[in-house]
């Protein structure tokens, strides 16, 4: 049995560290505006008019349970403020929970009676409560209460959100950028990169080489599938009408291509797109095999090159004559073997100039073997 490894070679832009935020947005403009809403507001915000958008794999727990869950709603009964939430608002004025979503939940959940009050170090006589065991006075007290959120609104450029949302997580385990990633662009993106990973064609084609650890197999396929629409030109409807862009932020670039994916590719152009990939990662495994993502190692086998990935995935994206297949792996290898002596598979990888060599040989050996 293989053991996943837990990096990548050429590894980058997978942790908050390695960006500079002074570099990224010197100047950039932050929308943030202040709001409440009473409790029962909130409930046809989140529940009815679905404004609100409580993502499922926002953070790690889904509701509080017992003694926690039932001292949020002590507090809320007694009219003792909760700590401010926060939401980010899209472009389309649907807002997303950053920070208060066990909170929202499980104010939520009680409301609909969903649990009953337990442990109660005040209000005792209400425990065993469920909310319709409340009488009216404090049913209207609870529905009254008045919630107070930041919201962070458009134009707040999408690396800033990431560090926004950093900062009110950072209990418990520091969230990396595709984590972050995964939790603010929920929609047909992630469904799309979760079912590639899940996927057998995928753990085949990498030899299991890929750990699910911080969603580092999430990371490489975002990455893939971003610069194969990228290159192929697919990028033309996003970011306020004009075309997607790509200016060495990898950040900021993954964020639009998730919101791109999520607002604006049909099902069937994401079902097309999921199905070319799976082709292409079932013909790398039939052509490579399971190092198809490795450079040839010295002394030891080497781990899968993040870059090297990107690029095979995108030439195996178009169409193959599959009769072939014993003089394409020859003209692959000698290819590989070229490209690790390039320097532009490790270091900086992310940069315009690495970025454009690497597609530039791609594209000219496709062009070639043609």
């Amino acid at each position: 049995m293989r053991i996943q490894e837990e990096w990548l070679e050429s590894e980058s832009g997978l942790d908050m560290e390695q960006n500079n935020s002074s570099t990224i947005y010197p100047n950039a403009e932050v929308r943030v505006e202040k709001a409440q809403f009473s409790i029962l507001h909130l409930r046809r915000l989140c529940v009815e008019r679905k404004e609100i958008i409580i993502s499922p794999d926002f953070q790690r727990n889904d509701v509080w349970k017992g003694r926690q869950a039932s001292e949020l709603i002590e507090s809320i009964l007694m009219g003792i403020p909760i700590p401010i939430m926060y939401l980010f608002e899209a472009r389309d004025g649907k807002k997303q929970v950053v920070d208060g979503r066990q909170r929202i939940n499980t104010i939520l959940k009680f409301l609909e009676g969903g649990f009953k009050l337990k442990d109660l170090k005040i209000l005792h006589t209400l425990n065993g409560s469920a909310f319709a065991d409340l009488d009216l006075k404090l049913q209207g007290i609870f529905e009254d209460y008045q919630l107070f959120f930041y919201i962070i609104q458009p134009p707040t450029p999408e690396r800033v959100k990431y560090d926004i949302f950093d900062r009110v997580n950072r209990g418990g385990t520091r969230l990396n950028n595709q984590e972050m990633r995964n939790a603010l662009y929920r929609g047909n993106a992630t469904a799309l990169i979760d079912s590639i990973c899940n996927s057998d064609e995928f753990k085949d084609a990498t030899g299991r080489g890929v750990s699910p650890t911080r969603m580092r197999d999430r990371y490489i396929v975002l990455r893939a599938i971003a610069f194969y629409l990228l290159m192929t030109q697919q990028l033309q409807t996003a970011d306020l009408g004009k075309p997607i862009e790509y200016r060495s932020d990898i950040d900021d670039f993954l964020a639009k291509v998730m919101i791109f994916i999520n607002q604006f590719m049909t099902e069937e152009e994401v079902g097309m797109l999921k199905e070319t990939f799976l082709v292409a990662l079932r013909n790398i495994y039939l052509i490579l095999g399971e190092d198809a993502f490795r450079f040839s190692g010295i002394s030891k086998r080497r781990p899968i090159n993040m870059p090297l990935f990107e690029c095979l995935i995108y030439l195996f994206m178009f169409e193959w004559n599959l009769d072939y297949k014993k003089e394409i792996r020859l003209a692959i290898e000698a290819l590989k073997e070229s490209l690790d002596e390039s320097g532009y598979f490790q270091g900086n990888v992310d940069s315009v100039t690495s970025l454009g060599y690497r597609y530039s040989r791609i594209n000219q050996f496709l062009k070639e073997l043609r």
